[in-house]
């Protein structure tokens, strides 16, 4: 059901009067516009604050140490009314800003120029305990606040003060004054490499997994050790694999003639009646990228592929098997995006799992990959065919070549029938992760092409590091054929 629209109004201004207590100052109008977002966020994830606490600890993490913010002179308590220890209380919320102002954690986040939803989540996990922990913390759902610059310019939080209760608030900043280690602990538990990760994958609308963050994903990467991991592991991997360039269809050299119109190009491939606008539509154009260039198309040699991305979630693929299958994953569909294919990516145990499609943007969906559980057991049979018929079903509606990586460990059978009939609609791609016999699935000879890492690779950082690199630039190759390696 909408809000109403004096609702809304009425929120806004009460949460524009807590920024009274606020105590960090910045110079940028758009301040407090990111801190609505970054506490709709947060209160998405069931977390409601008042807009103050999350406008500076939200400064803090976005802006570095002396460039662009500064504590505010202590107002006059007397202006603010309140009770006797209301100084006392201010001074305590000053000092818990302060040291978290001089936590290296936070400077270092601060420099990594987070999006917004990422920052959001970052204060859900400092914040988010010491919330629930509030005995007065409100039920009530509360409006979305608006995102309009002009709601929030030229806004004395003062003018709004006297109209709301302030007795919360109070509360509040005792609260956190109590629980000003449990703040600052949260702040040193956060994990930069994960964070760093997921700051990585980004596209210029600040979107992810596959067009829309996933909050939940994110709060659940963030909290978890096993994440940790694969993010670290991943982080060894991506500089080797960022170094790929995709080759694009068009060329931008004179080479042949003309063969498409374009919304990208040179300036020496414009199309001349582009030049004829009057000088204000022909900038507009240029700012919303709808000028016209005449392209030079090259051949492509091959024909666009459906790169299938199988991942083993069962049981048998914790510890060292999921921190590596996925630290690799991560890893092999970026490779993947950079050729141009279209990618899945989809887990299994008992059961298929969502399929999710990965955009030609390239934006790998880091924080499904890292959070997503299962606890269903296993059953291969059941879960390949099912994948035959669904390939079945694609051969018939799109004509391309399709390859299927099946990562998985040593103790995945698939009866034999299963396997010709998944060969025979796909090229399939086998990683066997640390077996624990010598003896490999028998499903592995029907396979196109297969790798097997060892028990003995863990042992060392630098060949674990190599040995997925070397299935990476593996599993890339184009294959030869449907089929066939």
């Amino acid at each position: 059901m909408p809000v109403p629209a004096d609702r809304r109004r009425s929120h806004l201004a009460r949460e524009l009067a807590t920024l009274a207590l606020s105590c960090v100052q910045v110079d940028n109008p758009m301040a407090r516009v990111r801190a609505a977002v970054w506490s709709n966020a947060i209160a998405r994830l069931g977390v409601r604050l008042p807009l103050f606490v999350v406008h500076d600890l939200g400064v803090l993490l976005t802006t570095p140490r002396g460039s662009g913010w500064v504590l505010k002179p202590a107002d006059d308590v007397a202006k603010l009314g309140g009770p006797r220890e209301a100084k006392a209380l201010i001074e305590a919320y000053r000092r818990l800003v302060t040291t978290v102002a001089a936590s290296d954690v936070v400077d270092k986040l601060a420099g990594m120029r987070l999006r917004d939803e990422l920052i959001g989540v970052l204060l859900t996990r400092i914040l988010g305990d010491t919330f629930h922990r509030w005995r007065e913390r409100e039920h009530g759902v509360a409006a979305p606040l608006p995102l309009d610059l002009g709601l929030y310019t030229d806004v004395d939080p003062l003018d709004h003060w006297k109209d709301f209760d302030a007795k919360p608030l109070w509360s509040l900043l005792g609260h956190l004054g109590e629980h000003a280690l449990h703040v600052l602990t949260s702040v040193e538990l956060i994990d930069l490499d994960t964070v760093r990760l997921l700051g990585m994958f980004k596209d210029g609308a600040g979107d992810a997994l596959g067009g829309a963050v996933d909050l939940v994903d994110l709060f659940a990467a963030l909290g978890s050790p096993e994440a940790h991991d694969v993010a670290n592991f991943s982080l060894e991997l991506l500089p080797s694999v960022l170094e790929t360039r995709r080759a694009t269809a068009v060329q931008t050299y004179a080479v042949d003639g003309y063969a498409s119109i374009e919304r990208k190009g040179n300036v020496d491939s414009l199309v001349l009646s582009e030049l004829a606008y009057d000088r204000e539509i022909f900038e507009q154009k240029v700012v919303d990228q709808e000028l016209l260039y005449y392209g030079r198309e090259r051949q492509r040699e091959e024909e666009r592929r459906l790169q299938y991305v199988l991942i083993d979630s069962s049981a048998s693929m914790r510890g060292q098997r999921t921190v590596f299958a996925r630290g690799l994953v991560v890893a092999l569909l970026k490779k993947l995006t950079l050729q141009g294919d279209e990618v899945w990516l989809r887990f299994f145990d008992s059961r298929l799992h969502e399929t999710v499609k990965i955009a030609r943007s390239g934006q790998v969906p880091v924080p499904y990959l890292l959070s997503f559980k299962s606890e269903r057991g296993r059953n291969y049979a059941k879960v390949f065919r099912q994948l035959a018929t669904e390939l079945a079903r694609a051969g018939r509606d799109h004509r391309r070549q399709t390859v299927v990586y099946i990562v998985t460990h040593g103790q995945c059978h698939l009866p034999p029938e299963v396997v010709a009939d998944l060969a025979s609609h796909a090229f399939l791609y086998g990683i066997i992760i640390s077996p624990s016999t010598d003896e490999l699935p028998d499903f592995v000879a029907s396979l196109a092409r297969h790798q097997v890492v060892s028990p003995e690779i863990f042992a060392s950082r630098q060949g674990r590091q190599r040995r997925a690199l070397d299935i990476v630039s593996d599993a890339a190759r184009r294959p030869g054929g449907r089929g066939r390696p």
